[in-house]
């Protein structure tokens, strides 16, 4: 039965043995409140009943969850999309796949056949799908999940350059943008890092690059191989560069590679730049290779030539699915002769055997750790 305390003008109630306020002045609704909240909670915990869960209380939720996540700025930006279609939903379990279709056809442009726009709208999907995942997995707040329609989306482009291909466009580069390619394409690193390399990363005296991760994206102490080493000596030889930041241009910071890179690979033929006029506004598209194809080259470039999948993981700081990782320890001396693949690709040294690199590869030290959990 609801009471007063003293000082206080709403009426207090109690819920499960716990007093708290009822929010209102008026006995009866307090009352009904009351009554309400005890029922809920008795038929939860007799009867399996699950309380109604807002749209926006699971996407609190999750995102505090996702905040270690490399894609959480994507996450949070499509989720706020969301929030004006389904901000106002008090219970999750109301979502289905006609709810979601009706949504994604009414304000996205999808179409019925394969294409890019689709590609998008997929992702908006998914980060619903995502939502509900978690509030049925781990939170049990949902019995399950409705299965979304997906729009047909195209097939992958070609990610990575042959060897022949990559001299065509570094000839068409801009010498900014060369020397920023050259050693994105010898290490492996993604955009982010390579534009955001710092002097203080890099150990010529060791021939070392440093990269800091997450949960997701290990952070890696990688090899610097002659090619990557070219690079920043010819970088440290210029008379003028940034006293912080590795890529500049003019002695300012590089930020990103803008419309210099589409027309050099326009001119190097590995895709297609197109220009045109809408209402006197310049438009234009990209269709073909992309910046981060510089990783998938790297990566192909030694798969092709044999290297073991768990080096590669080390080269290019990827995650392992496995506890391998955790008990298991290599020096970065031991990871040379693989970045040298890249040389040995490139021509800056001779080419290496695959027995050569097997020799090579025997002469490493696994040492494995006893756990200590």
């Amino acid at each position: 039965m609801p009471y007063r305390r003293e000082g206080t003008r709403n009426w207090w109630i109690i819920i499960k043995g716990v007093r708290q306020s009822s929010g209102t002045r008026h006995f009866e609704d307090a009352k009904a409140l009351e009554g309400k909240l005890n029922h809920e909670s008795w038929l939860q915990q007799r009867m399996g009943f699950k309380k109604p869960r807002s749209w926006k209380e699971a996407v609190v939720k999750f995102l505090k969850e996702s905040q270690h996540k490399a894609s959480y700025d994507s996450i949070k930006q499509r989720l706020g999309w969301w929030d004006g279609l389904l901000g106002d939903l008090t219970d999750i379990r109301a979502i289905d796949r006609d709810m979601i279709d009706d949504y994604i056809v009414a304000n996205r442009p999808v179409t019925g056949v394969a294409s890019s726009a689709n590609t998008t709208a997929n992702k908006y999907s998914k980060v619903v799908m995502a939502v509900l995942n978690q509030a049925h997995d781990e939170w049990k707040w949902i019995d399950g999940v409705p299965k979304f329609r997906y729009y047909p989306e195209p097939p992958h482009r070609r990610a990575w350059l042959r060897v022949e291909q990559w001299r065509k466009l570094e000839k068409q580069l801009p010498d900014h943008l060369r020397l920023a390619a050259t050693f994105a394409l010898a290490t492996g690193l993604r955009k982010g890092k390579v534009f955001g390399l710092e002097w203080s990363q890099v150990d010529l005296a060791e021939r070392t690059l440093t990269t800091y991760g997450n949960d997701v994206k290990l952070g890696v102490v990688i090899p610097l191989n002659d090619t990557a080493m070219g690079v920043l000596q010819e970088i440290a030889s210029k008379p003028v560069r940034h006293l912080t930041r590795v890529f500049s241009v003019n002695g300012e910071p590089i930020q990103a590679y803008g419309k210099a890179w589409f027309k050099a690979m326009h001119r190097a033929g590995v895709g297609e730049y197109k220009l045109w006029r809408v209402d006197g506004k310049l438009k234009s598209k990209w269709t073909g290779f992309t910046w981060h194809g510089l990783r998938h080259t790297f990566a192909s470039w030694l798969g092709q030539s044999g290297i073991a999948e768990m080096y590669i993981d080390q080269l290019c700081g990827w995650a392992e699915k496995d506890t391998r990782g955790i008990y298991t320890h290599l020096d970065v001396e031991h990871l040379r002769p693989f970045a040298k693949i890249i040389d040995a690709k490139l021509a800056t040294l001779p080419e290496l055997s695959l027995a050569q690199f097997a020799t090579q590869s025997q002469k490493i030290e696994v040492v494995t750790l006893t756990a200590t959990r």
